[in-house]
């Protein structure tokens, strides 16, 4: 064997033995983060904060209950007492739904987790790595440079995976905390938009995890049997690996685009609150 052959053996074993120790952990992290939502509701720590936002919530109830009153009193007029019927109940709804938030986003999550793993059983996570590992193979000596690049390829897309799965986490758990008050405003028809733009960012946010985990459970069993595809090969199998992990590094992007319909900047209710930021920040 000359040296250029020995130099192009020992790049394609230094290659392969990256895409080994790459893949292996960025799967399994993306198992992890990607079927898994963690249930916030019983950290102490959430527990404590969102405490103190219910009760921040709470007291702008009393005062805006106490608003009313006054109003009803100081004027005394038909209209104003029809109005303060049909304020009430919004009022008493938005006050249920502040503070039960922590125990209603809590069994979001316990409900999301039970569909992933009813599509994909028991510890999902880890099965959805073993059998997506499995099909990453480095193939014999003709298919190895097309194992190896789609050894990489994969790992790139799982670490990508993580890196957006950490981001869907920490703005699901800042939508726990802040919850009470996004809900609160649900009791003005002016500001209810905010509420229903929380709910449809929560439900999507959380939610897209089961379409992500039907996928994985349909593109398992496509590899499996490749063969629709024409001659199965390297690079069919990879290829359609690939694809999988593409479709999944796109979906939460697609449930973002379906919770807020447009740029979150230019939505109605959070318009204003741009605005109202943007004039104490020249003011400051």
């Amino acid at each position: 064997m000359d040296l250029t052959s020995q130099v192009v053996e020992a790049i394609d074993a230094w290659l392969q033995s990256i895409a080994t120790q790459l893949l292996g952990p960025a799967l399994a992290a993306a198992g992890a983060l990607v079927l898994q939502t963690p249930a916030f509701d019983a950290i102490p720590e959430i527990q404590q904060t969102w405490s103190l936002v219910r009760n921040a919530a709470d007291a702008l109830f009393v005062v805006v209950l106490m608003a009313a009153g006054v109003l009803v009193m100081a004027q005394g007029t038909v209209e104003s007492r029809y109005s303060v019927k049909l304020f009430v109940p919004r009022v008493a709804l938005a006050a249920v739904g502040a503070n039960a938030s922590l125990a209603v986003c809590g069994g979001l999550i316990q409900f999301d987790n039970a569909l992933v793993a009813g599509f994909l059983g028991p510890a999902p996570g880890s099965t959805a790595v073993q059998q997506l590992a499995a099909m990453v193979t480095m193939g014999g000596p003709g298919e190895q440079a097309v194992g190896i690049v789609v050894g990489l390829a994969a790992a790139v897309l799982a670490i990508l995976l993580v890196a957006l799965y950490v981001a869907r986490d920490l703005v699901l758990l800042l939508m726990t905390v802040v919850a009470p008050l996004a809900l609160a405003t649900y009791a003005f028809p002016q500001t209810d938009e905010i509420a229903r733009l929380w709910w449809r960012a929560f439900s999507a946010l959380l939610f897209v995890q089961v379409v992500e985990a039907l996928l994985i459970s349909v593109g398992v069993e496509l590899l499996r049997h490749a063969n629709w595809l024409g001659p199965v090969s390297e690079l069919t199998s990879g290829l359609v690996l690939l694809t999988l992990l593409y479709l999944l590094f796109k979906l939460p992007f697609v449930a973002y685009q379906w919770a807020f319909r447009h740029p979150i900047h230019q939505s109605p209710a959070v318009r204003p609150l741009v605005f109202a930021a943007r004039s104490i920040a020249s003011a400051a």
